[in-house]
This record gives C-alpha cells, sequence and structure tokens, in this order.
C-alpha cells in the first residue's frame, strides 16, 4: 500500500468521523471498482470526464477533476495483490474545501464515478461489462 498525500483528506475527517456520507460513499465505490479494474488507458479515462491523471502518492492511478472552483476531487484506484484487495476511495482537496458541505461532495463523487463506469461502456465488449455498468 501506498503512503496518503498530506494535501488531501478523506470525507470522513471531513465529516470529523460522524457523518453518514462517508460510509454510503465507501458502499458505493465498492459496487463499482470491479468496473474500474477493466481501465488500461487511466488518461483516456481521465479525459472522458474531464479530469487529468496522475500515478503517484496514493495508488495505482488517481484521477484528479476540479468538482466546485477551489475545490477539487481525487478518485483512487489501487489493483489487488497477494495481501489486500482493489480499492476505490475519493479524497479532497483546495482552498475552498471547508465551504462545501459534505453532502455536496459525496453526490458530485458519486456521479463522476458514475460518469467514469459509463465510460467502461465503450471500451468493453457488452457480454464481458459488469452488472454495475448497466445500473448507471
Amino acid at each position: 500500500m501506498h503512503m496518503i498525500r498530506k494535501d488531501i483528506i478523506s470525507l470522513a475527517v471531513i465529516e470529523k468521523g460522524t457523518g453518514p456520507h462517508a460510509p454510503l460513499m465507501k458502499r458505493e465505490l465498492e459496487k463499482r471498482k470491479e468496473a474500474l479494474e477493466l481501465v488500461d488507458d487511466i488518461s483516456s479515462l481521465a479525459e472522458y470526464i474531464g479530469g487529468k491523471s496522475e500515478s503517484s502518492g496514493l495508488g495505482d492511478w488517481i484521477i484528479e477533476k476540479e468538482a466546485f472552483p477551489g475545490v477539487v476531487i481525487h478518485i483512487v484506484y489501487e489493483h489487488a495483490d497477494e495481501e489486500f484487495p482493489s480499492t476505490l476511495k475519493d479524497f479532497y482537496s483546495g482552498e475552498r474545501l471547508g465551504i462545501v458541505p459534505a453532502e455536496d461532495l459525496s453526490h458530485i463523487s458519486l456521479a463522476i464515478v458514475n460518469h467514469m463506469v459509463r465510460y467502461i461502456r465503450t471500451i468493453v465488449p457488452d457480454d464481458k461489462l459488469p452488472d454495475i455498468c448497466r445500473r448507471v
């Protein structure tokens, strides 16, 4: 596993561990990670959603997208290995992060990840698509 970057924070930290949105996002991202395992060209996925790809710091890949002025969402994917299962996580950064409610962050993050899952439909034959690709 990679070290967590210092300049980004999780939804759980934003909610101070008491809000409902971090557990919800964890469940929803878990449902979508199987589809994102099929992505080979991260830069094309990033371009598809209007974001940019990065490959350092957290996982195998990171896609960053400015969701609101001064607020960036970081979608982080790490492939499974012999010790750990694959992970799909959301993190946040930006100088205006403190003024956007956690509820809004979770909604826009899920919309971004759903759009990423829709990208899978453009690169994978229909008979090989995970079920989640047909539901978002």
